[in-house]
């Protein structure tokens, strides 16, 4: 029982009892060499971790992945673009198309055929409309200025009439009523 009761007599030749501020010093010393081994460790730790094949394999297999992932963000944003620029050029294809209706008419009657273009579009002029043959194909070209409020356009107009029936190349009239223009091409009996 003696042995639990700590009594401070019995240690008098107590080295750091003597010193208190030399107990402070070496409380400190191991203080910081045990901080500083526990750092020492988890640096080396890191240090070998980061220098394991595996592991910066693993580091590289995950930038790989990322630059792929950016790369197929990209070229699908691109491929987007790409077919959001289609559908406005087939848009404005059909608005031209609908508007080339508008003024160009093709008829046929029981010896030719009658085609009526409206030379609104094309300055008034029949100037700016050519006719030409190829055979039995009939191609017609056409073009003008017209002024809207997005500023001045080019309006052109290109057709090619392919007839089944022989035409008569020879006896194709052009003749101007109003603002019409209408072409007669007779069949080859």
């Amino acid at each position: 029982m003696e042995d639990n009761n700590y009594r401070h007599e019995e240690f008098d030749d107590c080295f750091l009892c003597k010193h208190p501020a030399l107990r402070h010093i070496l409380t400190g010393l191991l203080i910081f060499l045990g901080a500083f081994m526990a750092s020492y460790v988890i640096s080396d730790w890191h240090f070998k971790r980061m220098y394991d094949p595996v592991y910066q394999m693993g580091r590289m297999d995950k930038a790989i992945m990322n630059r792929e992932r950016s790369f197929d963000k990209m070229e699908n944003r691109a491929f987007k673009q790409q077919a959001k620029m289609e559908r406005n050029m087939f848009k404005h294809e059909q608005k031209m198309a609908k508007n080339a209706s508008q003024f160009v008419h093709v008829e046929k009657n029981a010896d030719a055929y009658k085609i009526v273009i409206d030379l609104r579009p094309f300055d008034d002029d029949e100037k700016n409309v050519e006719v030409r043959t190829q055979g039995n194909t009939l191609i017609i070209n056409a073009a003008g200025e017209r002024n809207s409020r997005h500023g001045e356009q080019i309006v052109k107009y290109s057709q090619a009439f392919a007839f089944s029936e022989n035409i008569d190349t020879d006896e194709i009239t052009k003749v101007r009523e109003g603002h019409n223009y209408i072409i007669t091409v007779p069949f080859n009996d």
